[in-house]
């Protein structure tokens, strides 16, 4: 018996999803209905070998990358899966996790129960399983090699680059004035660490990104840029 962890905010029908998970697989499901509950339910496990995460949870700041961030520096052996409706505004945190994480398959919302329920026993047993063909569009067609964990570690080359990030993180409508206020470095300053950044986020498929791009993409991956920062920040 395996033992799994689902992380969806739809309250009601994750819980009928782990138990037609138990019933029919016989293995046991936690459940965590918000990404706040991730700790917690990995407590009530003795071990964990497959965690099911949804991408989306509206209601919160973070998605699903962030549970599946928190999972997999938790239980780095657990094997990862994503259950998603594959709306559109969920497709570039769908590639985050797909290029950045070891994720062993993605399920459709939309596919048969016993499609679902075929697909966890495959990544159960063999550790993975065909991605649903439903979300395949979505996804690149190959994984980049240079997009890794590690890669975020050149986006902070030093304090000047945690200040813009993190002052990016902070914004709402970032500009270059708005940015300078936040972070305490002068404009010019602002502009220039942002140009020697550019070689770098093209790694992320970043290609000459504005501002609120570079807010949205550290908004969308803080939990592998967030540690580059807090060591560059605490010298």
């Amino acid at each position: 018996m395996a033992q799994l962890l689902l992380v969806d905010d739809a309250s009601a029908l994750a819980e009928l999803f782990a138990l037609a998970i138990e019933n029919k697989l016989g293995h046991a499901v936690a459940v965590a209905v918000a990404l706040a509950d991730v700790g917690d339910a990995l407590k009530k496990l003795e071990h964990l070998d497959l965690a099911i995460v949804d991408l989306s949870f509206p209601q919160e700041q973070g998605t699903g990358l962030d549970a599946l961030a928190e999972i997999h520096l938790a239980c780095p052996s657990a094997k990862l899966a994503i259950i998603t409706q594959g709306d559109l505004w969920v497709a570039q945190v769908l590639r985050d996790a797909w290029e950045l994480l070891p994720i062993a398959t993605v399920i459709s919302k939309s596919a048969p129960l016993a499609y679902q329920l075929g697909a966890i026993e495959s990544v159960v047993a063999t550790g993975s399983a065909p991605v649903d063909p439903a979300v395949q569009t979505l996804l690149p067609a190959s994984r980049s090699p240079y997009r890794t964990l590690s890669s975020f570690a050149s986006l902070v080359h030093h304090g000047g680059h945690a200040k813009l990030w993190t002052a990016l993180l902070n914004s709402n409508d970032p500009s270059y004035k708005e940015i300078a206020d936040l972070s305490g470095l002068k404009l010019n300053t602002v502009k220039n660490y942002r140009a020697q950044l550019l070689p770098d986020l093209i790694t992320h498929g970043l290609d000459e990104p504005t501002l609120r791009q570079m807010r949205d993409f550290a908004i969308r991956c803080r939990p592998f840029l967030a540690p580059y920062l807090d060591v560059r920040e605490s010298k």
